[in-house]
């Protein structure tokens, strides 16, 4: 009886096997899906954890490189140079001269607030009072609104053209006018305070109180410009200056501008505070205009200087002076559209007289009159080089002056 029972049974274990078997492999799968469950979340979170080390490192790098609109976009850099070769008669007459270059630097801190700053080297070098290395401009803007608005630093004197603009871009001659460079006696830097802005769309202004000039600079041939201060200026006797501009035409082809400035102050100042000790002052009045019509450029100055007190400031120190200048030129290849290539003929008139009115009993200084003609050309391959050659009839009421070629190579940027 016992076989027939376990060959009865035999069947029923051949099929629970299979069972046991499929159970046995769910069991096995299950458990290797919880490990895999752990290992991924365990290899989730390495990786997250990853990922935050990287963030960090990344924005350590990040830190000390600026965001759009910092420091690096608010920066501003330029300058201009030129470099002359003169030709003329007499001793010295042949030479090329690094005359200048100038470095601007500028930031600005935020919308309203803005530093300026140009830095000149002049004739290559300085050494034993030959050459010059100054600080030109070093001025905040303080922006308010249009109408008004503080500067104060180091800032050019708002008198004649080329004083406040003269890179070599600007005007036409190797040389700058002798009117800018006698009676205007750019580059002439101020040092102080003061406002500037619009008082109407056609009409800006600037007025400032400053330091003055050293009166015992002063000389029968130049006139002012040895009174220029430059360093740690005295303002024993401080000076107000101003300007005006009414911009009459702004159109594409046509334009006019016509300028109004003056001076006043006296003249017992010198360099780190040493005051001279003379007892004058100074005043200056000085009207500009600059037009352009079509293909013809006109621009010219008139100014008229007063010295009381002439007697103290040295020999043959004028009470009065004057001057002016007239110059017109034709674009004969002017720019069109996109080209920036330009060509200009121009011829310039200047005459000045640092002996206009002496003090009583004193001889003048026939040197002191002095006109010249210029004519010349400027080429502009693109808009911020120019290449310049002109020639000049020099004159004065003494024994005369010689004539001289000039050319130049003049940039901006």
């Amino acid at each position: 009886m016992f076989i027939p029972l376990l060959l009865a049974l035999l069947p029923v274990q051949a099929q629970e096997d299979p069972a046991r078997a499929e159970l046995a492999r769910l069991r096995a799968e299950i458990e290797r899906l919880r490990a895999d469950r752990e290992t991924d979340r365990a290899r989730l979170l390495e990786l997250d954890a990853r990922q935050t080390t990287l963030l960090e490192e990344l924005e350590g790098r990040r830190a000390p490189v600026p965001a759009a609109g910092t420091w690096y976009e608010r920066l501003r850099i330029g300058g201009y140079g030129e470099i002359h070769l003169n030709h003329e008669d007499g001793a010295g007459g042949d030479q090329i001269d690094n005359h200048r270059f100038v470095a601007y630097l500028g930031y600005r801190f935020s919308d309203s607030i803005e530093l300026h700053s140009e830095t000149e080297l002049e004739h290559s070098f300085v050494e034993e009072g030959n050459g010059e290395l100054a600080l030109e401009q070093l001025h905040f803007d303080f922006r308010i609104q249009p109408s008004w608005n503080v500067r104060a630093g180091r800032f050019l004197t708002p008198l004649g053209i080329l004083n406040e603009t003269h890179e070599p871009t600007t005007f036409h001659g190797v040389e700058r006018p002798l009117f800018e460079t006698v009676v205007i006696p750019t580059t002439w830097s101020s040092d102080g305070a003061g406002l500037f802005g619009e008082l109407a769309p056609t009409v800006s202004y600037q007025i400032y109180l400053a330091s003055s000039l050293d009166g015992s600079g002063f000389s029968a041939l130049n006139g002012i410009r040895g009174g220029r201060q430059e360093e740690r200026p005295g303002i024993s006797e401080m000076a107000l200056s101003g300007r005006v501009d009414w911009h009459a035409l702004r159109d594409a082809d046509k334009s006019l501008s016509v300028g109004l400035s003056g001076f006043a102050g006296g003249l017992d100042n010198g360099n780190q505070g040493a005051n001279p000790d003379v007892d004058a002052d100074l005043w200056i009045a000085c009207a500009d205009v600059r037009a352009s019509f079509g293909d013809f450029d006109f621009r010219g100055a008139y100014a008229l200087e007063g010295i009381h007190g002439a007697r103290d400031l040295g020999p043959g120190v004028a009470t009065a002076i004057d001057g002016f200048y007239a110059e017109t030129a034709w674009r004969v290849l002017p720019r069109r559209g996109d080209a920036e290539r330009e060509v200009a003929l121009f011829v310039r008139y200047d005459q000045v007289d640092t002996q206009k009115d002496l003090p009583s009993g004193v001889a003048p200084d026939l040197r002191g009159r002095r006109d010249e003609w210029t004519a010349g050309v400027s080429w502009f391959p693109i808009r911020d080089v120019v290449i310049k050659a002109d020639y000049q009839w020099r004159d004065d009421d003494a024994a005369g002056l010689p004539e001289r070629f000039a050319l130049g190579l003049g940039w901006s940027f």
